[in-house]
């Protein structure tokens, strides 16, 4: 993606023409280099719908902005002061020149090293509608197979729910890393809930959805406050009911064998006795809350092994502060009346918090969580989370990276290096950016080549490699002991 660098070069080089302009006596007399910062701004807001959202142009795009303000004003105060603009001393310039150095340095270093385009080649695209709702929900199906090979059957279906935030552009390189160790991996995005929400036509032509910005803000609040606040737990709340809501539709969606794009039946490729769950953030939770409800006898023709929790927050079992329901006295007067209405108003006005947690799930299956160096300690946000994690009654593991943020274990840090810098744990990182999405996928196999051993699976068809250093390993107790997972 580095083809970005063209319009940052030039977006830089106006800005730096501009603010040298009152110390060379060449450009004193250029009087077009006043419109070079709002050429810039404009150039540097394209570049938005042309790559997508990019964190790290922000700050070239505010200084942009700045200047862009500062030489439309003096323009407006007179015109003729470009002409006879007064030379600078070089050192005046030196505080701007900092500051542009620094937000382009930003935007240059940061950008992506590889394509950030979803994967075209080797994927199915499908189109499946469920109608047993209220209303009717798309989903866009997405299914990692070498469509030139005749795949074995016995290949894992693993089922990805996908990250809330970034949906399936921050989970397509780990579904293909996961396809190249053996998995079929099957993952989708849902019109109208997931930004982006992408379905292929063929041909290279594709639609692409998305949601409303205020929608984004929520989320981010459910994601930052949502084990605090009463209002983003609800929000954080309605993200898992909906990726459960999802889950169930998938599943009985995997269990009528469906034909891919007319080719050939799912479970020609993949394996119908060794289906993996994984979910991400709301996705996680739904899944740890769902996890004993899956059992067999209620998913007729397919075999669930094992659970995979990617950084959850599992929102649905905090508890909020009730509303003040006090009673008014039946023989009160209009005037007591009111008082106690206004106080009651102003009471359950304020904003509520979390008080503790509901029923936390006892889980029986196989369940990997995959957490954050920040939130593999007591009293982190994620408190529900290693909650579950310490009652399980099945085989359970707990596994984080050392340095590792909130979005580590995704395609964010190679897409978006900037929030992997800001967001990164207190410890050396156990990988660089660019091999995220291996390094998540080589957690997940090892997870499962163990749990397909111990149900006296063959895992050979899985590329099971060791872990890199910085990788920590917490099992349960009934985790077995002769079944840890490779680390060199």
């Amino acid at each position: 993606m580095q083809e970005i660098w063209i319009p940052l070069f030039f977006i830089t080089l106006f800005l730096f023409l501009y603010t040298i302009r009152s110390s060379i006596n060449k450009l004193r007399t250029i009087a077009g280099l006043t419109w070079f910062p709002l050429i810039s701004f404009l150039t540097a807001i394209l570049l938005f719908p042309a790559y997508g959202f990019r964190p790290e142009v922000i700050p070239l795009l505010i200084h942009a902005a700045i200047l862009s303000i500062i030489s439309i004003s003096k323009n407006e105060k007179d015109s003729s002061v470009y002409r006879s603009i007064k030379k600078t001393s070089i050192i005046r310039t030196l505080p701007p020149m900092i500051i542009l150095a620094a937000a382009a340095g930003i935007a240059f270093y940061y950008t992506p090293q590889k394509d950030t385009s979803l994967a075209e080649q080797n994927v199915y695209s499908l189109k499946a509608t469920d109608l047993s709702g209220t209303g009717e929900r798309e989903y866009f199906i997405r299914i990692y197979a070498d469509k030139n090979k005749n795949l074995l059957p016995s290949r894992p279906l693993l089922v990805l729910l996908p990250p809330a935030l970034g949906s399936i552009a921050a989970a397509d390189e780990v579904s293909m890393e996961l396809h190249n160790r053996g998995f079929t991996v099957l993952t989708y995005s849902r019109r109208g809930f997931d930004s982006p929400a992408v379905y292929f036509t063929g041909e290279g032509k594709k639609e692409r959805y998305g949601i409303r910005a205020v929608e984004w803000f929520r989320r981010i609040h459910a994601f930052v406050s949502g084990t605090n606040s009463a209002s983003a737990n609800n929000k954080g709340r309605a993200l898992e009911d909906a990726r459960t809501e999802d889950l169930f539709f998938i599943l009985s969606w995997i269990r009528r064998n469906p034909l891919l794009e007319g080719r050939t039946p799912l479970f020609n490729i993949a394996s119908r006795n060794a289906v993996f769950l994984a979910g991400y953030d709301a996705g996680g939770g739904a899944l740890i809350l769902a996890g004993n409800s899956l059992l067999p006898e209620s998913l007729a023709g397919i075999k669930i092994l094992g659970l995979i929790a990617i950084d959850s927050y599992l929102w649905s079992v905090y508890r909020r502060e009730t509303p003040d329901v006090s009673v008014l006295p039946p023989d009160a007067d209009w005037l007591t009346s009111v008082q106690h209405g206004l106080n009651r108003w102003f009471l359950n006005i304020r904003p509520r918090h979390i008080t503790g947690f509901g029923q936390i799930p006892r889980l029986t299956k196989p369940v990997l969580f995959l957490v954050s160096e920040k939130e593999r300690s007591s009293g982190s946000r994620r408190q529900a989370m290693l909650s579950s994690f310490e009652i399980a009654r099945g085989p359970t593991l707990m596994i984080s990276a050392d340095g590792a943020g909130p979005f580590a274990y995704s395609d964010l840090p190679v897409k978006y290096p900037i929030l992997a810098a800001l967001l990164r744990g207190q410890e050396k990182p156990a990988w660089n950016n660019l091999n995220a999405p291996s390094r998540t996928a080589g957690i997940i196999t090892g997870f499962a080549a163990s749990v397909l051993n111990s149900a006296g699976e063959d895992s050979s068809i899985l590329e099971n490699t060791p872990l890199p250093a910085g990788i920590q390993i917490t099992p349960n107790s009934a985790w077995p002991p002769i079944r840890q997972l490779p680390n060199d």
